[in-house]
């Protein structure tokens, strides 16, 4: 199932100023149980850029926000070139992601989705931790079965078991540590404080994580109330609607992103799934949607590892192409100057090398990424209830990009 948040409660951890990014589209769970072997890289090879990235995770709940985010964290390591190459856990995420909704918030479910915004507050908060010292049998997998298994076993103590009776923080903490199978307190020492982490700040500079990772900042995608598609007249079905040519507040934000990718920031997209819109090459495209049809849907989180884009030099009045090869910094200094993107290429959390039953787009050898052609993200796709499956309005394919301060 596709698990799809129209709202978020934001974390009672600081004052809300801003909200991000509310929810995630979970994929259906098929193929292996646990994921493949964990093995990360240290670069990418040369294509448009050349963003450091760890190997692709597979989420087993609706928690991309945190795969994005900790996969934002892990690139932004890399950067500096600490080694041992980092593997943050996400099942930690998670847990302090639920110890804040059991203590602030008096609901029968948790909430799985959340966003960049949120995690940033987490982390601020409650800080790191590695993989290998939160759940160690997971530490060389891709795909966290204790994720789901917690999940399952919170939401019935909230039905029929303890958490019904009590929200002590006592009962609260017992329920957790039992839920995912560790002694938090017995945990707090192998904690990472976000101060003690430092990530690349620009200009060749390190700063500490719990300074650096507050300043990105959420771009929204700038689109007017007026130009969106009207609902269909009673008894027609909503269909996908190309949004025409893009103005140039539209260009600006995309260049924004092009300028950091091309400094080698892991920029953050928040986007809008129509399943249909996959092609077997693992491509997301308007011409696959309007043909296939509305699907299954929900909005996502992810970072981005490459782009490509096209356009014409106003001083040669010269076109030009980023191929899928190494381009030179003075081509991509043109891309994002003068360039209209035509594809973004993103890492995703629905499995990588190990999971066969979906298309994903090849990237050095690797699955798990995809290919967002720019006629998708840009188009106005109907949207409709999960349950009811009824139209509830129109939205873009892309909904925010986060990129770092001075882009």
């Amino acid at each position: 199932m596709v698990q799809h948040i129209r709202t978020l409660r934001t974390l009672a951890l600081v004052p809300a100023v801003l909200t991000l990014f509310p929810a995630c589209s979970q994929s259906k769970q098929t193929g292996p149980n646990s994921g493949g072997p964990l093995t990360p890289r240290s670069e990418s090879s040369l294509r448009t850029v050349n963003i450091p990235h760890t190997t692709v995770k597979w989420q087993s709940i609706g928690n991309c926000w945190a795969y994005a985010a900790l996969g934002w964290v892990e690139s932004m390591v890399l950067r500096t070139g600490t080694e041992p190459l980092p593997n943050f856990s996400e099942s930690y995420m998670t847990y302090r992601h639920f110890e804040v909704q059991l203590l602030s918030l008096d609901r029968g479910e948790l909430q799985t989705g959340g966003s960049f915004y949120e995690a940033t507050q987490l982390i601020l908060k409650f800080g790191l931790m590695s993989e290998a010292d939160f759940a160690p049998e997971e530490a060389s997998l891709t795909r966290s079965e204790r994720q789901k298994r917690a999940t399952a076993t919170l939401n019935e103590s909230l039905k029929t078991g303890p958490l019904s009776e009590s929200r002590s923080e006592e009962v609260i903490r017992a329920e957790l540590d039992r839920a995912f199978g560790v002694n938090m307190r017995s945990l707090e020492k192998k904690i990472i404080n976000p101060e003690t982490l430092f990530v690349s700040a620009g200009r060749g500079g390190k700063g500490q994580l719990s300074e650096v990772m507050p300043r990105w900042t959420n771009v929204e995608w700038p689109v007017n109330y007026t130009d969106y598609p009207k609902a269909p007249a009673t008894g027609l079905k909503p269909t996908v609607q190309p949004s025409g040519e893009l103005n140039d507040s539209q260009k600006r934000v995309l260049r924004r992103a092009m300028r950091a990718m091309n400094a080698g920031y892991p920029v953050v997209l928040n986007w809008f799934v129509d399943f249909n819109a996959m092609t077997s090459a693992g491509e997301f495209s308007l011409e696959k949607l309007i043909e296939s049809g509305s699907g299954r849907q929900g909005y996502h989180s992810t970072v981005l590892e490459d782009y490509l884009a096209e356009g014409t030099d106003p001083n040669t009045n010269e076109p030009f192409v980023t191929p899928e090869g190494e381009v030179s910094p003075e081509l991509k200094s043109k891309a994002a100057t003068f360039g209209n993107l035509t594809s973004f290429i993103t890492k995703n959390s629905w499995g990588g090398s190990e999971r066969l039953d979906r298309p994903s787009y090849l990237r050095d050898g690797e699955r798990g990424y995809h290919k967002l052609k720019s006629d998708y993200l840009f188009s106005f796709i109907p949207e409709f209830d999960e349950e009811t499956k009824e139209f509830t309005g129109y939205t873009t394919g892309i909904n925010s990009i986060i990129i770092p301060p001075g882009f």
